[in-house]
């Protein structure tokens, strides 16, 4: 019998979270990146240069959803760890309303202040008429987008990341045949490459119909109080660094393409256009995978799965590093092709083009590390590091460092400024937890501030399901108990609680599986004893087990530990069983 914790459970969920969100990751960027290829290829690169000078109006017409979706899942998430079911309910129904009712007063208001939001960027009077038609139809599509960004993050976290991946899977392709269809054959311009992006997301949300039939979600769309403003301030509160993020990165887009364009001129801004498209494919490579935190570590941290989380963030990083480095090497290599795939045809601006590129791609894994770190920070709950993060990144560095450098190298300086800002920032962010940490302003030591294995004090193993494994880790639990002076009836319960679930699951959980392992973990929060005890098994809730069923299942001692225990309760998350019994 294993005596020790191992990271199979976890590990099995980060992959099975892995695929599907690597795909709407891959799905998403793929599609940006194609549309700039099309854009630049059909339209002409003054149009991918208004593209990426309409780009900041357009993460702030989306900010709405992307807040809302990743503080309220956050939250979620970690509320569905500690069985406040109800909460992450409330929390769902609120964000989806609020999202609503924010993205159709861009409706509301399209006809009216698209052409001052696009004079706001540009002046150019081709340039302007691009952004213009562009800007139209993204906003009457807002609530489309709007819907599809919030609830892709409570998807993930509830149990169905697979229709997450398939909800942008959908949208990009749907999107890339309109791509050709109104661009290419129709002639609709820019007007024509929006509108295909709304319609290939408005085909994405057919998910969420599999979704509401789902018998397998935990998320119920009700109000069981009025308190939802406060859920939705909450919301807000949590997503911060996400808004902190978007609106220094659309100001950062906005300052740096108006300064570029007015002061390097427009060779240089479409050789900028092209350099910061390229910045999606890193996004497409790692995103993916750091996007897993807020939906595995939330849960995990909602339970003080601090072993769990160990195991998982050093495999995020270890592999988005490895995919991310080899990105780099890629882009040193190969730069004339790259700036060729997004349209760049002016043989004299190439070679200076394939320079950029080069000092550009150094700051990709950089870039990635940041990303890791605000988007954990932000999940466990410290979002001051996360929002500082992010402003120096977008924002306090970043622009004053591309002036500077702007001033004596050109556009060159520009590309520059990338890298050395997100060093600073990684330099600067973590200086600023080890001084504060020092100081006790923040909890335990290290990267990812959670209790080192010596200090996490509790009962923490894994066991293979069996009969007799169960029974031999029902007196371990007994041994730990009167180790720590716990009265024998106290240690007792705890054991045979331990061995009849793990009975229960051992017999009745799994159907022709190998490998059949179960994590058992006991803790005590300073008033209580809590055992938790986890598996990828069948769903089966033991705590709506009644005595007449007894015929079908043989779990009498089911019936002891609700009469022995103060709470018995059942979750089903990350698509396993999770049973907590309070003695």
């Amino acid at each position: 019998m294993e005596t020790t914790r191992n990271d199979y459970l976890v590990s099995k969920k980060f992959y099975r979270y892995l695929i599907p969100s690597f795909l709407s990751e891959m799905a998403m960027h793929m599609g940006s990146v194609v549309d700039a290829v099309i854009v630049g290829n059909l339209i002409g690169v003054d149009a991918l240069s208004a593209v990426t000078l309409a780009s900041p109006i357009i993460q702030v017409l989306h900010l709405p959803g992307l807040i809302l979706g990743l503080g309220g899942s956050t939250l979620a998430a970690i509320w569905l760890g500690e069985r406040k079911l109800n909460d992450a309910s409330d929390m769902f129904s609120a964000c989806v309303i609020a999202g609503i009712i924010f993205s159709f007063t861009g409706v509301l208001t399209a006809f009216w202040i698209n052409a001052p939001l696009a004079h706001l960027v540009v002046d150019d009077p081709k340039l302007v008429t691009f952004v213009e038609e562009y800007l139209l139809i993204n906003l009457l599509g807002l609530p489309i987008m709007t819907l599809t960004f919030l609830t892709c993050e409570f998807l993930s976290v509830d149990n169905h990341p697979d229709l997450g991946a398939w909800m942008f899977s959908i949208a990009e392709a749907v999107n890339i045949v309109f791509d050709i269809v109104l661009v290419k054959f129709a002639g609709m311009g820019m007007e024509g490459a929006a509108a295909a992006t709304i319609i290939g997301y408005a085909c994405g949300l057919i998910t969420l119909v599999f979704y509401a039939r789902s018998k397998e979600r935990m998320l119920k769309f009700h109000f069981s109080s009025v308190a939802w403003f406060k859920d939705i301030f909450n919301a807000l509160k949590v997503g911060m660094p996400r808004v902190s993020l978007e609106l220094m990165q659309a100001l950062q887009i906005f300052v740096l393409n108006t300064a570029v364009l007015k002061i390097l001129g427009v060779e240089a801004m479409e050789i900028y256009a092209v350099c910061s498209n390229t910045l999606i494919m890193a996004e497409l490579l790692a995103g993916g995978i750091i996007s897993v935190i807020p939906n595995i570590c939330g849960i995990l941290f909602g339970k003080k799965d601090y072993f769990g989380i160990r195991r998982l963030m050093g495999k995020i990083l270890t592999l988005s590093g490895i995919l991310i480095s080899t990105l780099t090497v890629v882009f040193l290599i190969f730069p004339e092709e790259i700036a060729s795939l997004f349209g760049m045809e002016n043989k004299e601006l190439l070679p200076t083009a394939a320079v950029c590129l080069q000092i550009y791609s150094l700051s990709f894994v950089l870039y990635v590390f940041n990303e890791f770190l605000q988007t954990y920070y932000q999940t466990i709950l410290e979002t001051f590091l996360a929002t500082l993060d992010t402003i120096l990144e977008f924002f306090v560095l970043l622009i004053p460092i591309t002036f500077l450098l702007m001033n004596y190298y050109g556009i060159y300086g520009v590309c520059a400024a990338v890298p050395i800002s997100e060093l600073l920032t990684i330099i600067i962010v973590e200086g600023t937890r080890k001084f504060l940490q020092e100081r006790g302003k923040l909890p335990q030591e290290g990267l990812l501030m959670i209790p080192k294995p010596e200090h996490d004090n509790s009962f923490d193993v894994t066991i293979m399901a069996s009969e007799e494994n169960a029974v031999g880790i029902s007196e371990k639990i007994i041994d730990y108990c009167r180790a720590r002076n716990v009265d024998e009836h106290t240690a007792y319960v705890l054991g045979l609680s331990a061995e009849e679930i793990a009975v229960n699951i051992s017999r009745y959980g799994y159907n022709n599986t190998k490998k059949k392992f179960i994590d058992i973990n006991l803790s005590h929060d300073g008033q209580q004893w809590i055992l938790r005890i986890r598996d990828d098994g069948i769903p089966f809730d033991p705590t709506q087990y009644h005595s007449e069923e007894k015929e079908k299942f043989l779990l009498g001692g089911i019936n002891l530990i609700k009469k022995l225990a103060k709470n018995f309760t059942y979750t089903r998350v990350l698509n396993m069983n999770n049973t907590i019994i309070e003695i």
